[in-house]
């Protein structure tokens, strides 16, 4: 029985006095539009201290025909007493009980309520969830509650209409021991006593909001004003900022305080509106299973994104622009502007994610994030590969489906999209178009249609644009255009054909075709040219309008600004690997994905991809070089099949990018930029564990066991912690590689350490080091830290555990672990349990795992939000890597090795 199904039957038994609903058909999609809330009234009594909460909440709603029956969210929830209050102020009494497994809560009223005005008037208790809805922290001995509504976590706090269009103001108040600080979407505008040892906090009315944006926070919290956001030619008054953190973590909050007003400065000049909402409150959670949630005027992020300083690694640094850009523009992309239903969750997340961007690119130039939106949507390709993937613009039907939209394509394919159509509109025209969208629908709901429109008003052909841009968000695949140039007519031109791009071993039809924003970029009569045609054939002719002779060379994606990835006939391949050094930073990049890309899908061999490598390996860009990384670790893991296949692939990327480390060095040297900084970490990880290299291990191994305290040659030593003995950006990979060359004596060690810190970065690169450790004995142990009630935060998971995915010695134990506690471990990670699979399935790559994988949890993972595409992934993406390594392995390595 599934945690969720347990978790419906206890309810039922709470309610068992209450009359059946089973003549009705149950909504598990939207719910009808028959009761619409108007104003909730919220209170709720909350202790950090205890294991359950209670509250009341009184609905003032519109009843549109007369009914006895109200449909609306409540999960896990006690239904103390429910009435109807109506206009009259006679009431109507109600009787509650649960309907579906995703939280589906019935109200069958004593008689018929009347058209028109009434109140819904409810008293509840209920636990504190986990990691979702309202849930306690626990992280230095003090208690805590955080939120995370988003997706479904508001049922499991209070009975409710939880979904996105039902958009209407709020009015809190929270019950908390006299002690802590509280806090919520809006300013506390009273404090009162509420019984002995007890106070009552109320807040201003908050704008109308759906209850996935609702936040509070109770404990014992340290609170930094920040500075004022200054007012501006488009805002009269300043912005009130504070920073909040666990106790006595505040003085960690000043980089990111002193950095975001300028964020939000910059957000108002694009779109030309004020910050909606009366003041801003950034949160530091000691636990949070996402990144961060952009809860209205009460943003809630993982701590370790909000405590960074101008010391930390280019990695944290860049990680609080990023976010905090991101979850900063969806205070205008979701929250100003709601989607109506969980099928445009990309209105919010893909906006939020291309415009973080592109803020963080404006501000911090020398982050290069157009590079990072570029990466990420090639790595959106690899999903977007997969049959079972999703389309951008996806019917939602299941509470289950909810969770699958949180993801590559949702966010960076969605971006990705945003941008190419930006570039191919113009920055200024699409501007506008957001600005109109934003102004028609504020402090309401929209649609795709809606954003879609509203772009393509300001283009020159409204009707076209608007049907490539659905095209790409409403069928889901990744467009593969085959490019021909042909000189044999009086006009130069680029014969184009476009299929769906499939790898080797996929069952989809590659007959799609899109409206394809092609822009290209070529060399004719020396001097460069760029143009773009919007493609909507499967096959087309393309003249190059400011060609008079044959090109040099043709890049088919220009600048790297489209969703698509292209061949080229093989003597227009060698004319544009040629002139690799005329290509801009992005073009380099889609460069090297095309080579993947073929690679992947059987048009290159292993001989003619490695023979790549050197080149890209070169490259300047940063993300050029590294891009055959992750190639070359699954070359040797599941194509090298002897030891001196193994061993010839090693000594390849030991030459490959070997010198390239040692131009560098292992230190920063002063002035160093951050992108060198993060290609020198990326290079050590390569050399380190697929290239072998013993010396430069070995210098790893005696700059950890100088952090943790390990005499240089592993025996006892100080014990004490030293986090400045090596370099902040090596210190993860060193201490990790102490540790593997460690025994029992270096796990007690860490572990020490571990148990003895609260910083939330050190934390990790500690469980990262214990989880590497190989031998059974230390591996199981390093597992049973997860199971010790009250160590571990429930986001320190991730990195004890990966690197035993990682490695194929630990793997099996692995599983067998997470088979025997899949229900422990799916309870602490909802809604997030689906990712369970994707670490049980980790390493596989044969037809008789995915079969296995596809047994042993299809039952398991029905009814856990997100479960079921999940396991559909995790078992394609097993029998796409058998397929590779058939047909890869057919063909051997030819003379890649001479």
């Amino acid at each position: 029985m599934s945690v969720l199904r347990r978790r419906l039957l206890t309810t039922a038994l709470m309610l068992a006095t209450v009359p059946s609903f089973a003549s009705e058909t149950v909504p598990t999609g939207p719910l009808p539009r028959t009761v619409v809330p108007s104003l909730v009234q919220l209170e709720l009594k909350l202790d950090p201290g205890q294991e359950r909460f209670s509250g009341s909440t009184r609905i003032q709603a519109e009843v549109a025909t007369p009914t006895r029956v109200i449909w609306m969210h409540g999960r896990d929830l006690d239904i103390q007493s429910a009435v109807a209050v109506l206009a009259d102020g006679s009431e109507v009494a109600l009787q509650a009980e649960p309907a579906d497994v995703s939280g589906v809560l019935k109200l069958t009223a004593a008689r018929e309520i009347p058209a028109g005005k009434a109140s819904i008037d409810i008293r509840f208790a209920a636990p504190y969830g986990q990691l979702q809805g309202a849930y306690r922290v626990k992280p230095d001995g003090e208690d805590y509650v955080v939120t995370q509504m988003e997706p479904l976590g508001a049922r499991n706090t209070f009975p409710g209409f939880d979904e996105p269009s039902f958009k209407q103001p709020w009015e809190i108040s929270l019950i908390v021991p006299e002690a802590d600080q509280a806090f919520a979407n809006t300013e506390a505008i009273r404090t009162e006593a509420a019984g002995p040892g007890w106070k009552r906090i109320t807040f201003a009315r908050t704008e109308a909001l759906p209850s996935y944006l609702l936040a509070f926070a109770v404990g014992p919290w340290d609170v930094v004003q920040g500075p004022d956001i200054p007012a501006t030619d488009i805002r009269d008054t300043p912005i009130k900022l504070r920073g909040i953190a666990a106790k006595d973590q505040g003085k960690r909050l000043k980089y990111s305080l002193a950095n975001t007003p300028v964020i939000v400065t910059e957000l108002e000049k694009y779109f030309g509106t004020p910050y909606p909402f009366s003041k801003l409150d950034n949160l530091a959670a000691p636990d949070f299973w996402a990144g961060a949630m952009e809860n209205a005027g009460l943003i809630v992020y993982r701590d370790t994104l909000m405590f960074p300083d101008e010391n930390s690694t280019p990695r944290e640094r860049q990680s609080f622009w990023g976010v905090s850009a991101h979850e900063l523009a969806h205070q205008w992309f979701g929250d100003l502007v709601t989607m109506r239903w969980w099928d445009d969750l990309w209105l919010n997340e893909a906006f939020a994610t291309w415009m973080g961007n592109k803020i963080t690119g404006q501000l911090q130039p020398e982050f290069h994030s157009d590079r990072g939106l570029l990466e990420g949507a090639l790595g959106a390709m690899s999903e977007d590969s997969l049959v079972n993937t999703r389309r951008v613009h996806e019917p939602i039907n299941d509470f289950t489906e909810i969770q699958s939209a949180f993801d590559g394509i949702t966010y960076q394919k969605g971006g990705a999209v945003l941008a190419m159509f930006e570039s191919y509109v113009g920055e200024d025209n699409f501007r506008q178009g957001v600005r109109d969208y934003l102004k028609a629908h504020a402090r309401g709901n929209a649609t795709s249609a809606d954003l879609i429109a509203a772009v393509a008003a300001h283009s020159k052909d409204p009707a076209s644009l608007d049907a490539a841009f659905k095209s790409f968000i409403d069928q889901p695949g990744v467009p593969y255009v085959k490019v021909a140039v042909d000189c044999d007519g009086k006009q130069p031109s680029l014969r184009i054909q476009q299929s769906r791009y499939l790898p080797l071993g996929s069952a989809a039809s590659s007959d799609q075709h899109w409206g394809l924003p092609l822009c290209v970029r070529y060399q004719a009569n020396g001097k460069l040219h760029e143009q773009c045609d919007l493609v909507s054939q499967t096959e087309a002719v393309v003249p190059l309008r400011q060609a008079d002779a044959c090109p040099a060379w043709v890049m088919p994606n220009a600048h790297g600004h489209g969703y698509y990835r292209y061949t080229l006939q093989d003597k227009d391949a060698g004319k544009l690997t040629a002139a690799f050094a005329s290509l801009d930073e992005r073009e380099q990049r889609i460069y090297a994905d095309s080579l993947e890309a073929g690679y992947r899908a059987g048009s290159i061999d292993s001989q003619g991809y490695l023979a790549s490598v050197p080149l890209l390996a070169a490259s300047q860009v940063r993300q050029t070089a590294t891009a055959p990384m992750e190639m070359l670790v699954w070359m040797k893991e599941y194509l090298a099949r002897s030891p001196e296949q193994k061993q010839a692939l090693a000594a390849f990327v030991r030459d490959s990018y070997g010198p390239r480390l040692q131009s560098i060095g292992l230190d920063a040297a002063a002035g160093e930029s951050d992108d060198t900084r993060i290609l020198r970490r990326a290079l050590v990880g390569l050399l380190d564990r697929t290239g072998e290299s013993p010396e430069l291990r070995a210098e790893l191994e005696k700059r950890g066991r100088a952090v943790i305290g390990l005499a240089a040659d592993g025996s006892a030593g100080s014990g004490q912690l030293d986090p400045q003995a090596t370099p902040r950006d090596l210190r993860a990979p060193a201490i990790e590689a102490a540790a593997r060359a460690g025994d029992a004596s270096t796990f007690e060690v860490l572990e020490k350490h571990l148990r003895g810190s609260q910083d939330p970065s050190l934390r990790a690169e500690l469980l990262g080091a214990m989880g590497s450790m190989q031998q059974p004995a230390l591996a199981a142990r390093a597992r049973a830290l997860i199971l010790e009630k009250g160590l571990l935060r429930r986001n320190e998971l991730v990195p004890l555990l990966m690197p035993q995915m990682d490695e194929a010695v630990t793997r099996p134990a692995l599983r067998t672990w997470v088979d025997d506690n899949f229900d422990t471990l799916e309870a602490s990670l909802a809604p997030a349990g689906a990712r369970l699979i994707g670490l049980y399935a980790a390493g596989m790559c044969s037809d008789a795992e995915a079969a296995d994988l596809q047994q042993r949890f299809s039952q398991r993972v029905a009814d856990i939000e997100g479960g079921p595409r999940a396991l559909k992934q995790a078992v394609e993406r097993v029998g796409l890597c058998a397929a590779l390594v058939a047909e890869q392995g057919k063909r051997g390595w030819g003379g890649a090795f001479k």
